[in-house]
């Protein structure tokens, strides 16, 4: 059996490093870099980050691959969720386009691009590392933010190099708040309490007067 015909058994996989591909090709370790660097120059495998792959053949076969980029971009740093512009583009929240899969991890911010898209991740410590949901989509499970968290992660970020903030600030950032319910608003009050900080609470109290 050839070795193209071995990487065949890998087009289940959603994804695999170079140890899996190991155990399907018998070859050296050194041999098996050089094959895998022409695997990818001929699109027989896509390159999600440094030595984390998927084949081409099984992101093509994939309806919808809206879930299977969500599922990935939680592996690719882990441990992270979806969050920031990513879902609240979701929520209707911000409108302007979105072409990157946003993330929040407790690890040191990053960006992957590969074949299926720009992913950025965002550090944040570990007490506000809260706030997501796991969720199953074709078969993927997902780690999102709630719209609260969203919102939360994406203006903690934006405004923590500031020392004050004011209304006409936030304001600027033409927030489409209309489905921010109450209960919504009584969770991202709760995020602004533990990030420990005192212009924080005044956040809180800024998006109250914009969401009335």
């Amino acid at each position: 059996m050839n070795q193209v015909k071995k990487i065949k058994k890998l087009e289940n996989l959603s994804y695999f490093n170079k140890a899996t591909i190991s155990q399907f090709v018998d070859i050296n370790k050194n041999a098996l870099s050089q094959d895998v660097k022409r695997w990818i120059q001929n699109g027989t495998l896509i390159q999600l980050k440094k030595g984390l792959y998927v084949t081409s053949s099984y992101y093509e076969r994939l309806g919808n691959k809206t879930p299977y980029l969500e599922f990935i971009s939680n592996k690719l740093r882990e441990p992270s969720y979806l969050s920031m512009e990513y879902i609240l583009q979701k929520y209707g929240i911000l409108t302007e386009s979105i072409y990157s899969i946003n993330s929040i991890t407790i690890k040191s911010g990053r960006m992957y691009k590969n074949n299926l898209g720009l992913f950025i991740y965002r550090n944040i410590k570990d007490e506000l590392f809260t706030g997501f949901n796991i969720t199953e989509k074709n078969g993927f499970s997902i780690k999102e933010s709630t719209k609260a968290k969203a919102l939360f992660d994406w203006l903690y970020l934006r405004l923590l190099r500031l020392k004050e903030f004011d209304p006409a600030m936030l304001e600027s950032f033409r927030l489409n708040l209309d489905n921010f319910k109450k209960k919504d608003f009584r969770e991202f009050k709760k995020y602004c309490e533990l990030a420990g900080m005192k212009k924080y609470l005044k956040l809180a109290e800024i998006i109250k007067k914009i969401q009335v």
